[in-house]
């Protein structure tokens, strides 16, 4: 079975800043999203429609470069799609998803905008934002849109300004918003989801705490801001040594067990059946794909 390549960090690069845009395409981010909702202002989004229509004229889908464009209450996200869907974009980011109706709106003006630019059938696919009260408590039927969707994504900013929460109180508060995002990835089979962006970039020891806590959610890849977040996320998002070790020891002594007949074994004093057995070979695959193993 090949295991696709996780994506750890996603990285944001406002759409009108060419120099950004450039040093984000040469970062160790694993995925880029070029911004034209939230970091353009409305008189510049015509200008940034083209300068992310020429950059990606410029890169090839295995670059994992999406484009976040605007939410469909706007009356922008039709023009900012034909722009995306050009080039070698893989994929756009469709803010403030609601139901699984605007998923299926969104794939089918991608369809539209992939044959008028001659982009091949399949290259581009939509993550999608859920970010307001309403999107996570339809977080389910959002996941089981089908077509072009490809992932979720939680955006914690939106959210706590939606149900009424100081942006300053995000931690816990949040927890809910998270988990039914990992769910609705999970139970529809959808890509691993995407934890929101921690806003404080002069606090890097509460950005690797809050990876952790995605990781342990269930997130496997990181929205980041700013470049100095991005060797963080891939560490916390990467199985370590340790857990590479162990996961090896577990599979090789379950695997000897299994051909005398035991199903369950004890490895460093824990506990070993086909559940443990299962994620350790996860780990191992994602280690391999990764290339540390």
């Amino acid at each position: 079975m090949t295991v696709t390549r996780p994506i750890r960090s996603w990285l944001f690069a406002p759409g009108m800043d060419a120099r950004k845009m450039e040093k984000a395409l040469a970062s160790d981010a694993d995925a880029l999203i070029l911004d034209i909702e939230d970091a353009v202002a409305l008189s510049e989004k015509p200008k940034a429609r083209e300068m992310v229509r020429a950059l990606s004229a410029q890169i090839s889908p295995e670059r994992q470069v999406f484009v976040r464009v605007n939410d469909l209450m706007t009356g922008m996200t039709a023009e900012d799609i034909r722009a995306a869907c050009a080039g070698g974009i893989a994929g756009i980011i469709l803010p403030k998803a609601e139901s699984a109706e605007m998923i299926r709106i969104a794939s089918a003006l991608v369809d539209e905008a992939s044959r008028a630019a001659g982009v091949p059938q399949g290259q581009i696919r939509i993550g999608a934002i859920l970010e307001s009260a309403r999107g996570v408590l339809r977080a389910e039927e959002i996941g089981s849109a089908g077509g072009r969707l490809e992932t979720l994504m939680f955006g914690a900013g939106d959210f706590t300004n939606d149900i009424g929460i100081p942006t300053s109180n995000v931690g816990e508060h949040i927890i809910n918003g998270k988990l039914q995002t990992v769910l609705a990835c999970r139970s529809n089979g959808l890509r691993p989801p995407i934890d929101t962006v921690f806003f404080d970039v002069t606090d890097p020891d509460g950005f690797a705490a809050d990876c952790r806590q995605g990781r342990d959610f269930g997130f496997q890849g990181k929205a980041v801001i700013h470049p100095t977040q991005i060797a963080v996320a891939n560490d916390a998002y990467s199985p370590s040594a340790t857990d590479i070790a162990f996961a090896t020891q577990v599979v090789d002594s379950f695997t000897r067990a299994e051909a005398e007949g035991v199903g369950a074994i004890r490895v460093e004093g824990k506990l070993v059946d086909y559940a443990m057995v299962k994620n350790s070979r996860k780990l191992l695959d994602t280690a391999r794909a990764l290339g540390l193993a």
